[in-house]
């Protein structure tokens, strides 16, 4: 379970985040939604520890019945290893680095064993084929000239590959059109299973139709209003986003 206990996160001294708990269990789906500007992404950029967000006070921690992990004693590559995936509302792109080399890396850092080139090709090629992206991709600099479609189809590679337990997608609708977006929610739905979950930060709410959700929290000016089942979702698509802590 990753557990977030009274966090308050700060940005140059202010408090966007205040004493917010939330607990994410395998096996079980989740949403952030709230309207723009309630800090919905920079509550994932601080779980990651990104370092523009400073923890001020709080617990974060994974723990089950045999480990406990202080996640604030611990950098953002290492976060990464106890499988903590974020996907970016809006993905960079790195110019001088090669994709093939960026995923042969995170893949070595997960197996925490280096992988030779031919090796790693034989591990990759199955899952560029499935996804129907092109191999002349991974020839290319990571994201640069990149539609929106094929970056997210790159993160989804990224999934496959790492099969992280705590996923975060975080308004990946951005960038994308009708289809596009369509393609991409089924495909990452599939990577849906008991020994993972995701977290779904919106303020839309058409990616619910293909990843149901177990538990509903509602963020506004950086505080929880509300929380409850995925009933919340369905006053909210009615009434909007007015007085529903009062609902």
């Amino acid at each position: 379970m990753l557990t977030i206990n009274k966090l308050s996160v700060e940005v140059e001294n202010k408090i966007i985040l205040d004493t917010i708990s939330m607990n994410f269990e395998l096996w079980k789906n989740y949403c952030v939604i709230g309207k723009n500007g309630s800090w919905k992404s920079s509550l994932a950029m601080a779980i990651m520890g990104h370092p523009k967000y400073k923890i001020s006070n709080g617990e974060l921690k994974i723990e089950d019945e045999e480990l406990k992990i202080n996640l604030l004693e611990l950098d953002p590559h290492e976060r990464a290893k106890l499988w903590i995936f974020v996907a970016f509302q809006h993905i960079p792109e790195i110019k001088g680095i090669k994709l093939f080399e960026f995923l042969r890396s995170i893949y070595d850092a997960k197996i925490w064993w280096t992988t030779s080139f031919l090796s790693f090709k034989k591990i990759i090629e199955p899952f560029i084929k499935e996804l129907e992206i092109s191999m002349e991709f991974l020839r290319r600099d990571l994201n640069v000239g990149f539609s929106g479609g094929e970056r997210r189809k790159i993160e989804i590679l990224q999934l496959k590959l790492l099969d992280p337990t705590y996923i975060f997608l975080d308004e990946i609708d951005s960038g994308l059109d009708v289809d596009a977006f369509k393609s991409v929610v089924k495909m990452i739905s599939k990577l849906n299973h008991t020994k993972n979950s995701f977290i779904i930060i919106t303020h839309i709410f058409d990616i619910l139709k293909y990843i149901p959700v177990d538990h509903v929290y509602v963020l506004e000016k950086g505080k929880i209003v509300k929380q409850g089942n995925q009933d919340i979702i369905e006053t909210i698509k009615k009434e909007g986003f007015i007085d529903v802590a009062n609902k």
